[in-house]
């Protein structure tokens, strides 16, 4: 099937779904006085304010849970991908269930399908989970332009809450009407690998690390490898890039991804020029994904690459990365050039969240608000960095005397703290093949950077809500 059919498929199946919402219908009030939602009765900044009771080593339940979750026994939460690779994930929900004595069903979907098993049950209106998992740059939007997420604006009523997460965090959680969907689940982000043997200085610009690409390059290594084959991996190496710029590809009032504007376009050049002109990136680029960027960086045959900072875990074992022990160190992501600021140091920042069906119960509501409130806690951030070596969510969490065991601790605080965070408009990742194509067009020769770049976005807009 055409890519391009492919994604107007797509954009048609929101536009239904888009229709298929509508209003949860009002439960029948009790007989002679109005009915309170089960959910608030939850009193969230009580015995303590929000910020302290998910800030302490262990997370405090707030007042009023127990009348809210009254005849709940069990939760059902979609996962992204297989439980077997999630072991915080799955301890989180065990530490749960002690806390409130309500099972959590944990829903390992594989995640190909995940988008679509999840618009099913929003636009048939079920009530068979409770709660689901998104992608927030790509898929957060178009859940909320669903109508089909039950407002979770409470537990975040604490405006010192947000001084424990990174700094996008609140804006892009915060939909165009106001309200917030979503909460929190893992984040990642990326940060500089490279060879201290080969480059001893890391560069602190893209134009230094253009300039150290070209000079290292060998026939048995690359200077520089970064991903452009598979499903978004073209959007890591280019976002990167325009951020690096202060610039962002998310028009947010007109709801389009943009390309071509002046970041856009050095980006794009740049990264064709390292195929085209250094040759210190391989043209087989059209075909990494970053996970396979990774592992040439881990078996020795790529000097630099940009990549997630919970690769430092394997990276620091040697049956992963036998050809690299003993060198291989990180930096932050480069800035565009010396005269930009510090904090474009960035890469881009992702959740793995959670939204709430609203289509269920309201006490069913109740318990996964509570879920919610949990798993945006130190006590859960702490067993995603540190049991599983994720990132955590709530910064603090680096500073705990388990972290400074991690590799690269500081580096990844840092990093997350400069992280961009960008919501993708509705279909935002199924456009961004149209982006993979026009690369390739462009690497294979059959289409100058700059023409490519004004019909990719001349494709864009097609695709995008009419203004």
């Amino acid at each position: 099937m055409k890519k391009w059919f492919l994604s107007a498929l797509v954009l048609l199946f929101v536009a239904m779904a888009l229709g298929a919402g509508g209003a949860k219908e009002p439960a029948p009030e009790a007989e002679g006085a109005a009915a309170v939602p089960a959910y608030e009765l939850i009193q969230w900044n009580s015995p303590n304010p929000i910020n302290v009771r998910i800030s302490g080593r262990q997370y405090a339940l707030p007042a009023g849970w127990k009348e809210a979750v009254a005849g709940v026994s069990k939760i059902k939460v979609s996962n992204f991908g297989a439980l077997q690779h999630d072991p915080a994930t799955v301890a989180n929900a065990k530490r749960f269930s002690e806390l409130t004595g309500i099972e959590v069903d944990l829903l390992g979907w594989a995640e190909p399908p995940i988008v679509a098993k999840t618009v099913s049950i929003f636009s048939a209106r079920s009530d068979a989970v409770d709660v689901l998992c998104y992608d927030h740059p790509t898929t957060y939007m178009q859940m909320v332009g669903g109508g089909w997420l039950h407002p979770i604006d409470a537990i975040w009523d604490d405006p010192n809450v947000w001084k424990y997460y990174a700094g996008p965090l609140k804006d892009g959680l915060t939909a165009p009407d106001g309200h917030i969907y979503g909460s929190i689940g893992q984040t990642k982000t990326m940060m500089l690998y490279y060879r201290p043997s080969v480059v001893p200085n890391p560069p602190e610009t893209w134009q230094e690390l253009r300039q150290i690409a070209r000079r290292v390059t060998t026939r048995d290594m690359w200077g520089y490898v970064f991903s452009a084959g598979g499903e978004m991996d073209i959007i890591y190496p280019f976002r990167d890039l325009v951020y690096s710029q202060g610039g962002r590809i998310v028009d947010t009032k007109r709801q389009r991804l943009v390309v071509d504007s002046p970041e856009g376009t050095n980006a794009l050049k740049m990264l064709s020029d390292m195929v085209l002109v250094d040759k210190s990136a391989p043209a087989s680029v059209l075909e990494y994904s970053w996970m396979q960027v990774a592992d040439l960086f881990g078996v020795g045959k790529a000097a630099m690459i940009m990549t997630h900072t919970v690769d430092a875990n394997r990276y620091k074992n040697p049956a992963n990365a036998p050809a690299i022990q003993g060198d291989w160190a990180v930096a932050p992501p480069p800035k565009w050039d010396a005269s930009m600021p510090d904090t474009y140091h960035a890469s881009y920042f992702d959740i793995d969240g959670y939204m709430i069906n609203r289509f269920i119960d309201d006490n069913q509501i109740a318990a996964s608000m509570l879920f919610l409130d949990f798993m945006r806690s130190y006590e859960a951030a702490y067993r995603e960095l540190i049991d599983e070596g994720n990132e955590a969510s709530v910064l603090t969490v680096y500073d705990s005397p388990a972290a400074q065991n991690i590799p690269v601790p500081e580096e990844r605080k840092a990093a997350m703290a400069n992280a961009v965070l960008e919501t993708f408009p509705p279909a935002g990742r199924a456009l961004t093949d149209i982006m993979m194509e026009y690369f390739a067009n462009v690497v294979t020769g059959k289409m100058q950077p700059m023409a490519a770049l004004e019909e990719l976005q001349t494709r864009l807009d097609d695709y995008a809500v009419p203004e």
